[in-house]
């Protein structure tokens, strides 16, 4: 049985990518529990989403990439290496459907800061290669009204993260 038929939402195949990415969770991470994985997956179908929201899936991004998946526990390098090389081949198909049931996840798993942590993240990504581009921008904002954040707080981060950029960017200038 899968989560999503576990959960009562949908019988059957109608979330595809969604189950094969949660199957694949299980295998990398078979202790994790159920809401964990579901966690999880939701982030990486955002994070995919923002990353190709501008037709292509950088160096900069994949490196961001990378280091935020690390900080999952147990998650293994090949399997950082597994998400990075299927999200550099192609973006994810993930229907509609889909995606409305994660930002519906994502609502019910997390409150309003963790709402707000998420799309840290996905700045981060987003700016990891430059400056957002105005198709990562639009990624964000359809993805922050779906998770009921307001345009002011999402402004707000995005100069929080624009900010710690230009100061990453100037230590390393000193350092070198």
């Amino acid at each position: 049985m899968g989560i999503l038929s576990w959960l009562g939402i949908r019988q059957g195949d109608e979330y595809p990518n969604l189950d094969a990415l949660l199957k694949e969770l299980k295998r990398a991470l078979p202790d994790h529990e159920s809401v964990v994985l579901r966690y999880i997956a939701i982030v990486v179908i955002l994070l995919s989403k923002v990353a190709w929201a501008d037709g292509n899936f950088s160096d900069g991004e994949e490196e961001e990439l990378r280091e935020l998946l690390a900080h999952i526990d147990k998650l293994s390098p090949s399997a950082v290496d597994a998400v990075c090389t299927k999200l550099r081949v192609q973006a994810p198909e993930v229907n509609e459907d889909e995606l409305a049931l994660c930002y519906r996840e994502l609502k019910a798993l997390c409150d309003g800061r963790e709402r707000m942590e998420v799309m840290r993240l996905l700045t981060q990504l987003a700016a990891a290669d430059g400056e957002p581009t105005e198709t990562e921008h639009a990624a964000l904002k359809s993805i922050a009204d779906e998770l009921g954040i307001p345009a002011d707080d999402l402004a707000s981060v995005e100069q929080e993260v624009a900010n710690e950029q230009r100061e990453n960017e100037q230590r390393e200038a000193r350092e070198d």
